[in-house]
């Protein structure tokens, strides 16, 4: 079963991330990436442009796939943790379009799980002007 994971972090560490093929929760803990599968689907919200003092965002900012087998030991937190994964950058999609399918109440947690619904809900939100799009049908190029 394909699950869809939200991960907070700021823009600029969600692009690093895309750059090196990675995701990481919780400033590097194991356990959420542990919970993860390959081909699980990855949302970021960005509440930030950068990290720890950029301009507010609040909004989707990445979305993809989990490719890695297992988490990995990192080498950007060291005793920190990773999951390959294949990120793509969407257009920012503003919290207030999404509020009613992205629990803000769990934002502050910084990792959790997001129903298929409200998964497809938000991508297709940034998708306005053509057919019906969902996230599995996006993480590949062309999108």
């Amino acid at each position: 079963m394909t699950r869809t994971w939200v991960l907070v972090a700021s823009r600029d560490h969600a692009r690093r991330g895309q750059a090196e093929g990675f995701v990481m929760a919780n400033h590097g803990k194991r356990a959420p990436v542990a919970r993860m599968s390959a081909g699980d689907r990855v949302l970021v919200y960005s509440p930030t442009t950068t990290y720890p003092k950029g301009e507010p965002l609040r909004a989707i900012t990445f979305a993809g796939e989990v490719s890695g087998e297992e988490p990995e030991p990192s080498a950007v937190i060291e005793g920190g943790w990773r999951r390959a994964a294949e990120l793509r950058e969407v257009e920012p999609i503003p919290l207030a379009e999404v509020k009613d399918h992205l629990p803000t109440s769990r934002i502050r947690f910084g990792f959790f799980e997001l129903s298929a619904d409200d998964a497809d809900a938000i991508w297709a939100s940034c998708h306005r002007d053509s057919e019906t799009v969902t996230i599995a049908a996006c993480v590949s190029p062309p999108c």
